[in-house]
């Protein structure tokens, strides 16, 4: 079972990326083999949080209505900070929003998902849908391309290769989140979430 995971003081249990990463890994286990807890959900948590919040690790993900992570992790409130965008690709509002989960919450941990069948990298594909994704093509094009040459399916490796290089922008993006890493208290790892079994494997960033 995963909870909420919060001290008597009120502050997260998690308090190294490696136990942040086994909470994680053990909420999607339960996730994935459908022995999900729901755990601490309700209005009471939420209301024994107004003031203050402690997540023990941050997510950037996309956008896709299928793709929640406090379901996904089978978490309560309070337990992830998240930012999610289409095709979880950078930019200065994401990087401010890791930034502030890392120096002002305290998170250990950032993970950075892409998931199975994404339609932003659908779309990328497919040059009639490039103007409608116009905005992240320019990122997501590339990867693309790049992983034109690589054996195997190429939605996949183009969705895992950008989580991975996201995570390695991510972490030489400013010396807030690079200081972290460099001293041990803050842990970058991508993400590939299987929306077909429920499965997040783990990577290491480009």
């Amino acid at each position: 079972m995963v909870s909420t995971k919060f001290t008597e003081e009120g502050k997260s249990k998690a308090g190294t990326w490696q136990e942040a990463l086994e909470l994680l890994k053990k909420g999607n286990e339960d996730f994935a083999t459908g022995n999900t807890t729901h755990p601490e959900r309700g209005r009471e948590t939420l209301f024994a949080q107004y003031l203050k919040q402690y997540p023990f690790a941050g997510i950037l993900g996309c956008a896709d209505s299928r793709v929640v992570p406090e379901l996904v992790f089978d978490v309560g409130i309070g337990d992830l900070f998240t930012c999610r965008i289409a095709g979880t690709v950078l930019s200065d509002a994401v990087i401010g929003s890791m930034e502030f989960a890392v120096e002002v919450l305290g998170v250990p941990l950032l993970i950075v998902m892409g998931h199975e069948n994404c339609g932003a990298f659908r779309a990328c594909m497919n040059p009639e849908n490039i103007p409608s994704v116009k905005g992240i093509s320019w990122q997501i094009i590339p990867v693309i391309e790049a992983c034109r040459k690589l054996p195997g399916d190429l939605l996949y490796n183009s969705i895992v290769t950008n989580a991975r290089k996201v995570a390695t922008q991510l972490s030489t993006s400013g010396p807030i989140i690079h200081q972290r890493i460099q001293s041990g208290d803050l842990k970058i790892l991508a993400a590939y979430h299987s929306l077909s079994t429920g499965i997040v494997t783990f990577f290491d960033p480009l």
